[in-house]
Formats: C-alpha cells, structure tokens, sequence
C-alpha cells in the first residue's frame, strides 16, 4: 500500500521539480524525458537549435547585447538564393525577445572564406520588424545609396558554419555578430 501512494506522488512531484522554469527564465528544450533542467543534454555545438546568434548594437534605440537560438524551421543554408550563397533565416527564437533574429544573405559564400570584398545583406529586424537594424553593403554598392557598410567572414565546415558580421548602419548603429551555425542545409 505504501509503493502505491509512494508511486502516486513521486510522479505528480517529478513533473511538477522537472518543468519548474525559475524565475524570468526560460525552459531549456532537448530534455530526455524525466530530466530536470541541469541534466538536459544539449545538441551538438553548444547551443538548442538550429543555429546560435550573439548580436551586440552599440547605438541606436535597440543598443544591446542579443543572445538567441534559431529553432523550428530556418537556420543556415547554401543555394537558396542561387549558387554559392550562404544564408541565414530565422524563424523561431528561443528565448522570445524583441529581436525577430538575423536575414543574412551572402552572395558569394567563397568570397566571405577570405572576408575581404563581400558582397551581403544582413537584417537584424525587432519589435515583429517595426525596426530594422540593416548592414547592406551589397545595396550600397548597386544602389549607389547608403544602406550600410561592414565585411562579413565565413568559415563553412559543411555540416556546420561559423559566421561574422562587423559593420556599421546607415544611420551608425554599430554591428557586431557570430552566428554559429549548428547544422547547414545544402540546396
């Protein structure tokens, strides 16, 4: 009789101590069933999703440090927009926050092996895209207008993908950001 209320109420207690997030915090996902969260395994490359984006502005109404992962569906990929792009979309974030995630798009993934002369386009958009911290250099030089400059540098493992982004808005918002592509998708 005592296993059975002992069975009874360690169940409720164990769902109750794994899904209890703490305070402001958010739940970490990839949790092997029964496990609280500081036995969570994570995924490969250090983060809980597709990809991990550490966005830093300095100036501007969302001056900031960023810390997110990619999930769901997005991420890294190479050949979506043509041959010899590499791309980054986001779709999901884990935590929520008013950063939407990056849109990166870069024309010429070889070209970005080296860092120099690369032609891009980041968006980092916030607030559901009200706002939109943009370095565009590939606009820049088409358009003949100021949409922001900045070099981006990939390093493409196949599998996987780091990649930097420095420069600066057109309106001198400073932007620095690693994207650590946790799994790429070849098209």
């Amino acid at each position: 009789m005592y296993r059975r209320i002992a069975s009874c109420v360690a169940i409720p207690l164990l769902v109750v101590a794994c899904s209890t997030s703490g305070a402001g915090r958010q739940p970490r996902r990839w949790r092997r069933p029964g496990q609280c969260r500081d036995h969570a395994r994570q995924r490969p490359g250090g983060g809980n999703g597709l990809a991990s984006v550490d966005l830093t502005i300095t100036g501007g109404d969302y001056a900031g440090h960023y810390v997110v992962d990619l999930v769901g569906s997005g991420g890294c990929s190479t050949g979506v927009v043509g041959p010899g792009t590499f791309t980054v979309a986001s779709v999901t974030l884990d935590p929520a926050s008013s950063f939407v995630g990056p849109q990166i798009t870069i024309y010429d993934a070889d070209a970005a092996v080296s860092g120099t002369d690369v032609e891009f386009s980041a968006a980092f958009p916030f607030d559901n895209y009200a706002y939109t911290v943009e370095v565009n250099p590939y606009l820049s030089r088409s358009q003949g207008s100021d949409f922001g400059s900045g070099t981006a540098t990939l390093d493409n493992r196949g599998s996987t993908a780091t990649l930097t982004i420095e420069g600066t808005s057109a309106s001198g918002e400073a932007v620095s950001a690693t994207i650590e592509c946790h799994q790429v998708t070849n098209f």
